[in-house]
């Protein structure tokens, strides 16, 4: 009998120091969700696949979900909550199975087209009637289309506007066009403005909401501001232009002559939000990360309120003493630690891209792509509104010092192609954070700022510090607004280092508005701490270093090359090359 209970004892130990195993389950589009998960009969969805997770009994090592090549086509966001979250020092990994590239799409294809007159389709939408569906993006071969616009080309002139920024007079003729869901745009010095309209003759128009914010010059309607007219269906004359009449449901496409729409894939946004890890205070979604996916199409409808841009993607109906909101994000954090996605890529939103909120600790979003996105790229800051006296703007610190996001890294990825719709957007904005490093990234090809740091227009000491900014390739910025650079900085920042950053063709527009010019960085009102180290920025339109409401003194500098060419021979070369995609992820720029 000692000899069965000293073996049974001695199996009990074995058994109990073996390595758990990680799990594996398997996604396909042409799987089926009654299937056990596995490579031969695997899931349909990443819902079933997260569900499996949370009914999984006993010790494991981690698991792993790898998800086939296909369009997996969401009826809602994908969210994870706490309970499904990795066991402490383990990792839950959804990944894309070797090399193939899974899509996550919050759109809906759209077939049937049917020609009518002067190479213009229509089709009729059942579903933008019956269920409220109203988008305002449109996709054809993966390439945003524009609505119908006037002028068709270059811009308006403001010539007047109300004191209630409302009642816009124009010194061009207007044609009379439908109202109905019609649009006016104004570029402001630093962000937009987007209203509909309620009324217009030859002369100007009426909106419904303040085009600007009330008595703030720089973002109100102003004279010698340039504006233009959106979604008439009287202006869809030019190939690749469209409108949906959401009364009717009936979407209407320019064709190219010899055309045919059907040939080619359209598809419209349907979900706003595609996938949220949406912890709670205390009770964060831990270890869960995300490798190789493609996520697109998600959707933003114009609010009720009109949107009066401030800053950076924050808005607000137009009066100082209205709550101000940002915009949704196709991808949201709020309460995650650990977390992480890497060679991911993000595309074609109607709002802004991924962003961190509360709480959100040790996360890392490494090697992805963020393109064609409606608002700002990348934000770890973010918050859905403000709305704390006396003005209830996004310039004040978080309420409770643990929902400050901390040591978040956004680090080789590309940033691209970002303020689609709302050119007053950043690339990458942090905010009332701590230790967050941006590292490595490329980001071009903008409307406004490159990277955006802090967001308190004076030297109040807040949550924000110590975060890095270096060796990043910022180019092809400020391409239509003002005021801004390749980075640009507010408020009191202490431990806060610029290092390395290749900054260069930072210009202006022709319809730019205002006198501000547009640096290479631009440390505007309170801005005080900072390290700035051997940064490179040549080919800017303004001075390559300007200062706003604070000065040179106020922060530390060394090493710097400012207004060197390339082709001079003190231009510093080998820190130029250091900056932007580390070789292991220059693969995604292909």
């Amino acid at each position: 009998m000692k000899k069965i209970i000293l073996f049974l004892c001695a199996m009990a130990c074995w058994f109990g120091c073996q390595k758990p195993e990680v799990i594996q389950f398997y996604v396909a589009a042409d799987g089926n969700d009654e299937n056990p998960g596995t490579f031969s009969q695997p899931f349909a969805t990443l819902e079933r696949s997260r569900d499996a997770i949370r009914n999984l009994a006993g010790r494991h090592a981690g698991v792993q979900v790898l998800v086939r090549s296909g369009v997996y086509v969401l009826q809602q966001p994908l969210v994870f909550e706490p309970q499904d979250s990795a066991p402490k020092g383990r990792t839950i990994l959804y990944k894309a199975f070797q090399d193939e590239k899974p899509l996550i799409s919050g759109g809906r294809i759209i077939t049937g087209w049917q020609k009518k007159e002067k190479n213009q389709w229509t089709v009729i939408l059942d579903r933008v009637v019956d269920e409220g569906w109203w988008f305002r993006d449109l996709y054809k071969d993966g390439v945003r289309l524009r609505r119908g616009r006037f002028p068709r080309q270059g811009m308006l002139t403001i010539r007047s506007a109300s004191p209630d920024a409302k009642q816009i007079s124009f010194e061009e003729k207007l044609p009379i066009l439908s109202v109905q869901d019609l649009e006016l745009v104004i570029l402001q010095n630093w962000s937009i403005s987007r209203a509909l309209i309620s009324a217009m003759d030859p002369q100007g128009v009426l909106t419904r909401t303040p085009c600007g914010w009330v008595g703030h010059e720089w973002t109100t309607a102003q004279p010698g501001k340039r504006a233009y007219l959106e979604n008439a269906l009287a202006s869809v004359d030019e190939p690749g232009e469209w409108h949906l009449d959401r009364h009717s449901g009936l979407l209407t496409y320019q064709a190219a002559e010899n055309e045919n729409p059907n040939d080619h894939s359209f598809i419209a946004p349907y979900c706003e939000q595609l996938l949220i890890l949406q912890g709670r205070r205390g009770e964060p979604v831990r270890g869960i990360h995300f490798q190789g996916f493609d996520f697109a199409h998600a959707g933003w409808s114009l609010p009720e309120i009109g949107y009066a841009g401030i800053q950076a993607c924050f808005y607000g109906p137009g009066y100082l003493t209205d709550p101000t909101y940002g915009l949704p994000l196709a991808i949201q954090w709020s309460y995650a630690e650990q977390c992480g996605f890497e060679r991911c890529r993000l595309q074609h939103t109607g709002a802004s891209g991924m962003g961190l909120s509360a709480g959100c600790r040790d996360n890392r979003i490494e090697g992805c792509t963020f393109a064609d996105i409606g608002g700002n790229g990348v934000m770890c800051g973010w918050r859905a509104e403000a709305d704390r006296p006396p003005r209830n703007w996004f310039d004040t610190d978080w309420p409770d010092p643990g929902d400050v996001p901390r040591h978040n890294r956004i680090s080789n990825c590309l940033v691209t192609r970002c303020g689609a719709q709302l050119f007053g957007a950043v690339g990458i904005f942090d905010a009332f954070s701590c230790n967050t490093a941006i590292l490595h990234n490329w980001v071009y090809d903008l409307p406004y700022t490159g990277i955006s740091i802090g967001f308190r227009w004076d030297t109040t000491a807040t949550s924000q510090c110590s975060c890095r900014v270096e060796n990043n390739h910022i180019h092809e910025v400020m391409k239509l607004l003002a005021d801004g650079g390749g980075i640009y900085t507010l408020g009191r920042q202490p431990g806060t280092v610029l290092k390395g950053n290749l900054i260069h063709d930072v210009h202006r527009s022709f319809f730019t508005h205002g006198g501000a010019p547009n640096n290479g960085i631009f440390f505007d009102e309170g801005s005080k701490g900072f390290w700035i180290e051997k940064n490179v920025i040549y080919a800017t339109s303004g001075e390559a270093i300007r200062f706003n409401q604070n000065k040179k003194e106020w922060h530390s500098w060394k090493d710097n090359a400012f207004c060197r060419s390339p082709d001079d021979p003190d231009f510093p070369k080998e820190v130029a090359a250091q900056a932007g995609l580390q070789p292991a992820y220059a693969d995604i720029a292909k």
